[in-house]
């Protein structure tokens, strides 16, 4: 009789400590001054910017620029992308990133003797959140203009980028 009055108890301080525990591990933050994560490597995947592995570095603490390019290569199926995009901060809380961004890229395709070679320009706004110690998610929405094409569409564009 005596356990069952106590289970609650019990099951309160582990609820209360598990709670403690997962408070404490709150992901990282962007403005921390011993450690400010200012560059990443990671995969993105987009038309404006590129797509493919992925290199972010400051410019200003205000202006990053991150460099994409990806190669797949089959027997008769060569292609590679590469594509570069300023960031413009406009808001950066603890977690939280939002920016507009601007960007050039370079698709080549060359199927069995057809190539095709375009470049596509890209503007749009995006957020970039922290979602562990390290590692980030980023997605924009953009206007794309694409190489050989007389319109302007809208493109999202996203990554996961890994901070150090």
């Amino acid at each position: 009789m005596t356990a069952r009055r106590f289970l609650p108890l019990i099951f309160g301080i582990a609820l209360l400590t598990s709670t403690a525990t997962m408070t404490a591990a709150q992901p990282g933050d962007w403005n921390r001054i011993d450690d400010p994560m200012y560059e990443s490597l990671g995969l993105h995947l987009g038309l404006a910017s590129g797509t493919g592995l992925s290199y972010k570095f400051p410019i200003q603490w205000w202006l990053y620029g991150q460099a994409t390019g990806g190669i797949w290569n089959k027997r008769f199926d060569k292609r590679h992308n590469l594509g570069f995009e300023l960031q413009y901060i406009l808001r950066q809380s603890g977690r939280e990133r939002l920016f507009v961004s601007a960007g050039l890229s370079h698709y080549y395709h060359d199927d069995n003797g057809h190539v095709k070679d375009h470049v596509n320009a890209g503007f749009g706004v995006g957020l970039e959140r922290l979602y562990w110690e390290r590692a980030a998610v980023q997605l924009n929405i953009d206007f794309l203009i694409q190489g050989g094409e007389d319109s302007v569409i809208l493109f999202p564009q996203a990554g996961i980028y890994y901070y150090f």
